[in-house]
Formats: structure tokens, C-alpha cells, sequence
């Protein structure tokens, strides 16, 4: 049995819809390394204006960890998350501050160590001055991020770290 639709003869088939090629689902790391490469008044400024949503991932994608590991470490809620991404929403100021600072201690790191690439290992390696901690996981308050700072700050000046 062959059904008809009324605007099409019954032998024709429409002819397939044109569909851009799949991409790779690659994430971008272009909103968290720009948040890295800002000036403090900016950063400032755009964590008032709260950070886009996306930017945790973003992060994840750059110092290569769980996206699951960023979230903890701004406290980000993951159906919380999930809304502000898909309503295109920033985050709120608490979250966004959090994020800054990670974005702020990789800044720090990059300028230390010399590369991104350098930073992202330091990162997310056990330091033994921070018992062995790894200094990303941190991040968590002001003042461990400020240790995480100062051990960075010593290694530059040629103390242990």
C-alpha cells in the first residue's frame, strides 16, 4: 500500500535537506584565556557584569581537567549550570569572582613558567612546597589561591617552590 501526500506525485521523493558536515564537538578555550589575558580592570569589571555561562567549560578545555573539577572549585551548582548555558544567562557574582580567580592564578603561572602549556602542567601536578598538593585544586578560597600565588611568586625569585 502506498500512501500519497497530497502535494507530491506518489513515485517523487523530496530531495534530501542539505545539512552542514558534523564538526568535531571541540570546544573553544577563546572566553577563559581572554579572562586570562585581561587587564585586572576588566576582569574587575566583567565579573560585576557576571561571566558567561560557557566559560566553565571553556576553562576545563584549558587546564584540561573535568569539567566536574572547575565547577567545584566555583561552586557551580550542575543543573544550575546547565540552565544558565541553554538561556544563554552569565553567572551569578559569586561564581564568576571564583572563576576570575582561577583565571588570574593562570595568568600568574603563565607569567612565571613562560607558556600556557607550562602553566596547565604546573597547575595540575603535586607541588611539594604546597604539600603536594595540586595547586588548581587550591583554588577553592581567596587565601589558598594566595599561597598558590606566593609559592609561584618564591619559585620566580629562585626559592624552593
Amino acid at each position: 500500500m502506498t500512501i500519497a501526500i497530497a502535494d507530491k506525485p506518489a513515485g517523487k521523493r523530496a530531495a534530501p535537506v542539505r545539512r552542514p558536515p558534523r564538526r568535531a564537538a571541540v570546544r573553544s578555550k577563546q572566553l577563559f584565556l581572554g579572562l586570562v589575558d585581561s587587564p585586572l580592570t576588566d576582569i574587575a569589571r566583567d565579573v560585576r557584569r557576571g561571566l558567561p555561562a560557557q566559560m566553565v567549560d571553556d576553562a576545563a578545555d584549558y587546564l584540561r581537567v573535568p569539567k566536574s573539577e572547575i565547577m567545584a572549585i566555583t561552586e557551580v551548582k550542575a543543573a544550575s549550570l546547565s540552565r544558565w548555558t541553554r538561556e544563554g544567562q552569565m553567572l551569578p557574582l559569586g561564581e564568576s569572582d571564583r572563576l576570575a580567580r582561577v583565571a588570574r592564578v593562570a595568568r600568574v603561572a603563565r607569567q612565571v613558567l613562560g607558556s600556557d602549556e607550562e602553566a596547565v602542567l604546573w597547575l595540575n601536578t603535586p607541588v611539594p612546597a604546597l604539600g603536594n598538593a595540586k595547586p588548581l585544586s587550591l583554588l577553592t578560597s581567596d587565601a589558598s589561591s594566595r599561597i598558590v600565588e606566593d609559592t609561584l611568586a618564591r619559585a620566580a625569585a629562585g626559592v624552593y617552590a
